[in-house]
């Protein structure tokens, strides 16, 4: 789940919601609903609040957290209820590590709207950064559940059913986020892990190849993986391979993707 880019409901239907609460009142005062200036003020709000919201989107997705939360914070002190400004307010905190804060926020968004499904992937992902492979599986599995299609949702739960050890689970989530999205390269590197974790050196081989062909080259991991390709290279090439263990990797965990593109 990406960044989320508009309201849940619609400006128009937020206001119409509101309308229809203002008109009982000012009919009784014998005002007309029409020029209720309550109302008129609290569309105004709303407006202002969605473009504040609107401004941290932008933000967000050029990399700008810094500005991206400012007008997240902003579009929230307007409308305290808008939901899904304080859902991207815990992406852009969990991107610079400010877990508590982000978690404050997921709560409030929860006590708002439980059902909201983007409040799962996004808790996934703050417990999977946090360390907590058993809880992010169970938050990024509700996500799955609504969203089987998301490669955010897919890569992040693939990558904790890989540190929990269950790679095998986790190959079958990896392969259908790259067939959504063959370019995503933690995706990509992910599966390349659970496939090396699951002692299965040709498989992660050719991921990691792979991994190599879509990786920006200033990527931190591009090193550790060439070193792995060759060890396992060296492995397999062996005669005596199916006697012996597989060297232990040194590539990093597999690691959560925030999932936001323009």
């Amino acid at each position: 789940m990406s960044v989320i880019s508009r309201r849940g409901l619609s400006l128009a239907l937020l206001c119409a919601i509101g309308a229809g609460s203002h008109a009982v009142s000012a009919s009784a005062s014998g005002q007309h609903p029409h020029v209720d200036r309550r109302e008129a003020s609290r569309i105004a709000t709303l407006e202002a609040s969605d473009a504040d919201f609107q401004r941290g989107v932008a933000a967000q997705r050029r990399g700008d957290l810094s500005a991206a939360i400012a007008a997240y914070r902003v579009a929230l002190v307007k409308d305290p209820h808008f939901v899904e400004s304080m859902i991207n307010l815990s992406r852009a905190l969990i991107e610079l590590r400010d877990f508590e804060e982000a978690s404050g926020w997921l709560d409030r968004a929860a006590a708002a709207r439980p059902e909201y499904p983007a409040i799962h992937a996004v808790r996934g992902r703050l417990a999977l950064e946090r360390g907590d492979e058993s809880y992010a599986i169970d938050e990024l599995s509700l996500a799955h559940a609504t969203a089987s299609d998301d490669v955010e949702v897919l890569t992040n739960l693939g990558a904790a059913l890989v540190l929990k050890g269950l790679s095998l689970e986790a190959i079958e989530l990896l392969d259908r986020a790259l067939r959504l999205d063959p370019y995503r390269e933690q995706a990509v590197l992910n599966l390349a892990l659970a496939h090396d974790h699951a002692g299965r050196p040709a498989r992660a081989v050719y991921y990691y190849e792979r991994f190599l062909g879509v990786a920006p080259s200033a990527d931190d991991d591009r090193d550790a993986v060439a070193r792995r390709i060759a060890e396992l290279r060296d492995f397999t090439a062996s005669p005596v391979a199916e006697t012996r263990d597989i060297p232990r990797s040194t590539v990093g965990a597999p690691a959560s993707i925030e999932g936001a593109r323009p």
